[in-house]
């Protein structure tokens, strides 16, 4: 069973690599990456209330609504910044970065002036530029930009690098005074920024990011100190440590969004005026440091340009992804990949393991244990990626699993449709309609060709049936049998049993194939008790009917039944074949059926099915007739007539049983005269007067009296004829 099932799962073993392979190029799509960038999205959004805060040296100086409502509408003159600069001398910082473009003079001059004169004081100033197109201007092949220093150590195709062929500068006064920083940043195709370049190209030279200049600030190193590898890191030699960042081969990193809340942001003009007030005196606890931090100088008040969509919303100050960008760098907070060949070995066994449910187990299950795994992979990745930063993809290996599933369902439902249609045309014609479907739903085809099993055959004969043919034209003949036929098979399948075949007016039959049930004998004998009933309602029917002759009317059924194992199924020649039933049990059957008659009983059944009757519902009355021994058999069989149902047992049948039962026993004693006696008091209460088994049990005792048994008899009678 185990090898069969492992064989019908040859369909889904090549399911798995072409689903993983359209998963995979799923995940390479635009519809894919949005669908993967959406759930990175919700992850970001779901472990927010417990992202720690951002790295201590790291702090945003927010131009907000305060900063406007004191210093004045934006733009501002490059006065005020540079008084912000001069403020920041009391309390220099390890670098400041201002994310603001200052690429145009101002109406004045001598502001541009005041700027750059604040600014060339310290290294640690960066000013933004940004890689544009711009009109009538040259390639861009200058070795600096500003007091920056194109990055010489790369590996890789530069032309992969975001960037352009010309460069937006801050005016010379200003640039001259200050590092360049690239602001580059460009949004993914659904607008949210996920990713930032570290370099830059600049027409023919790569310089670092805003984020990446203000590292090399802090650690007061050059450009020379950063080796580029592209699709791998970027390394540096810096002064207080070395680092590696990872990026991608577009010098890329993936930012690790941290909620904005865990940022410290402190008030562009209540940084001007604390660092006026406490100019000369001791920095407040209830403020935060300035003095060696790393400052970004940006954008916050709702309604400037600066704002854009981030996994946090959809107008956040775009100077916090720089500062998460180097929160990031600082505390070695990047998102992690898991590896490649692991996550696919995970994938695939998950997808195997929901495949068995999938294609044996009901349907409860084969829904269930799918949705589960989904389930547990999809709450891994969030729960992984709350705790670790570990970025598990959810939209391929989640569409891969939909197309193993759907795929195994579809392969399911194409062979319980191929093999209902086979069922339906094999077993169809003798099988009720529920079996049929119970045979269906169980899943097992039945073994064709042969099989031993457990069965009650059945047989039924309409006693004197020759007589029938002699009153009856053909035509009338042909509509009787087919009504009495069509009744009689009607209630045989009904109560579970088999049609094996008709023989003229004989109804061959068998419970418990081709489908196995512990209740076969009961339902056999339930079957020709209600058989008998509808007989007796039959004849009635044809009289009311008026044009039958008085043969009709008298029309009786004798049925023989036995259990025990018999050898089922399809047999015949390769052209014809029948579903059937042989054996010793079968031939045991057949005689019951032919052997009532010489008992006068109509119902006559062997010890073997009375047992599993009894064993399996005890509500049917049995009287025990014999131990006989049938022609062609050597072993005797126990045989009693099916009476009927308990509760419907008349007062004056239970007396006949009675005397009956205690006439056997004398019988069996070999007490001829008192076994007669008995049996006389018992032939009065019978149902049938012209013959019944007490009248046959009379008669036996005298035959018994005038030729005794041998001395060793153990009460089985062998049967003369068949």
């Amino acid at each position: 069973m185990r090898k069969t099932k492992l064989r019908s799962l040859r369909f889904e073993f090549l399911l798995l690599p072409l689903a993983l392979l359209l998963a995979l190029g799923f995940s390479a799509t635009r519809l894919g990456e949005e669908l993967e960038n959406l759930t990175l999205d919700w992850r970001f959004q779901a472990r927010a209330a417990a992202d720690p805060p951002a790295n201590a040296k790291v702090l945003v100086v927010g131009i907000d609504e305060d900063a406007l409502a004191k210093l004045g509408r934006w733009p501002w003159s490059r006065e005020v910044h540079a008084q912000l600069v001069t403020l920041l001398a009391t309390r220099p910082p390890a670098a400041a970065a201002f994310d603001l473009l200052f690429t145009e003079p101002s109406a004045d001059p001598a502001q541009d002036q005041l700027f750059g004169d604040a600014l060339v004081q310290s290294t640690t100033y960066i000013t933004a530029a940004a890689a544009e197109t711009l009109e009538n201007s040259q390639k861009f092949e200058a070795e600096y930009a500003g007091n920056t220093k194109a990055i010489a150590n790369i590996k890789g195709d530069i032309n992969r690098l975001i960037g352009n062929d010309t460069v937006l500068l801050p005016v010379p006064i200003i640039a001259e005074s200050s590092h360049a920083g690239l602001v580059n940043s460009p949004p993914g195709e659904d607008g949210v920024r996920r990713q930032i370049p570290l370099v830059v190209r600049c027409g023919t030279r790569v310089f670092p990011s805003l984020v990446l200049q203000a590292l090399l600030s802090r650690e007061e190193v050059e450009t020379d100190a950063v080796e580029v590898v592209l699709g791998d890191s970027i390394r540096i030699q810096g002064t207080h440590q070395q680092w590696q960042i990872p990026i991608d081969d577009r010098g890329q990193m993936t930012i690790n969004y941290r909620h904005p809340n865990t940022f410290k942001v402190f008030p562009y003009a209540g940084l001007m005026a604390s660092l006026l007030e406490f100019k000369d005196k001791e920095w407040p606890k209830d403020r935060p440091p300035v003095a060696g931090q790393i400052l970004f100088i940006g954008q916050t008040a709702a309604g400037l340009a600066d704002l854009g969509p981030t996994p946090h919303g959809p107008q956040t100050p775009l100077v916090l992804t720089h500062a998460n960008a180097l929160s990031n760098i600082l505390s070695g907070d990047y998102i992690k990949q898991p590896d490649f060949l692991q996550l696919i070995g995970v994938w695939a066994l998950m997808a195997l393991l929901t495949i068995i449910p999938v294609r044996f187990g009901p349907i409860w299950l084969a829904a269930l244990v799918p949705t589960l795994f989904v389930g547990v992979y999809v709450f891994s990745a969030f729960y992984l990626f709350g705790v670790q930063s570990l970025h598990m993809p959810i939209a391929w290996p989640v569409f891969g699993f939909v197309l193993v599933e759907g795929g195994s369902i579809l392969h399911r439902l194409i062979i319980e449709l191929r093999a209902k249609s086979r069922i339906t045309g094999m077993f169809g014609t003798y099988l009720a309609p529920q079996v049929v479907k119970q045979m269906i739903s169980s899943g097992d085809e039945p073994k064709l060709g042969g099989q031993q099993a457990e069965i009650t055959a059945f047989f039924s004969d309409i006693a004197g049936f020759s007589s029938f043919s002699e009153k009856l034209t053909p035509e009338r003949l042909v509509t009787l049998m087919n009504d009495y036929l069509s009744e009689m098979t009607d209630i045989l399948q009904d109560n579970g049993g088999t049609l094996d075949k008709f023989i003229g007016d004989a109804i061959v039959g068998m419970f418990g194939a081709p489908l196995p049930y512990a209740g076969h004998a009961h339902s056999a004998c339930r079957a020709a008790l209600l058989m008998q009933k509808r007989q007796i309602e039959l004849r009635e029917k044809w009289r009311q009917e008026g044009d039958w002759p008085d043969i009709v009317f008298e029309m009786k059924t004798r049925i023989g039944l036995n259990s025990g194992l018999a050898i089922i199924g399809n047999m015949g020649s390769r052209r014809r074949f029948n579903y059937t039933m042989m054996g010793d049990t079968v031939n045991l059957a057949a005689r019951s059926e032919s052997g009532a008659k010489s008992y006068g009983v109509y119902t006559m059944i062997t010890g073997e099915t009375k047992a599993l009757a009894e064993k399996h519902q005890d509500d049917i009355t049995y009287r025990f007739l014999d131990s006989i021994v049938v022609k062609g058999r050597s072993k005797p069989a126990e045989v009693y007539e099916l009476v009927g149902f308990t509760h419907e047992i008349s007062a004056e049948t239970q007396e006949c049983l009675a005397f009956f039962q205690k006439g056997i026993a004398a019988y069996l004693s070999q007490d001829w005269d008192t076994a007669k006696a008995l049996f006389g008091r018992s032939a009065k209460r019978e149902i049938h007067q012209d013959a019944n088994p007490s009248l046959v049990m009379a008669e036996r005792c005298d035959d018994m009296k005038i030729h005794p048994p041998p001395a060793d008899w153990d009460g089985v009678y062998v049967m003369k004829t068949k």
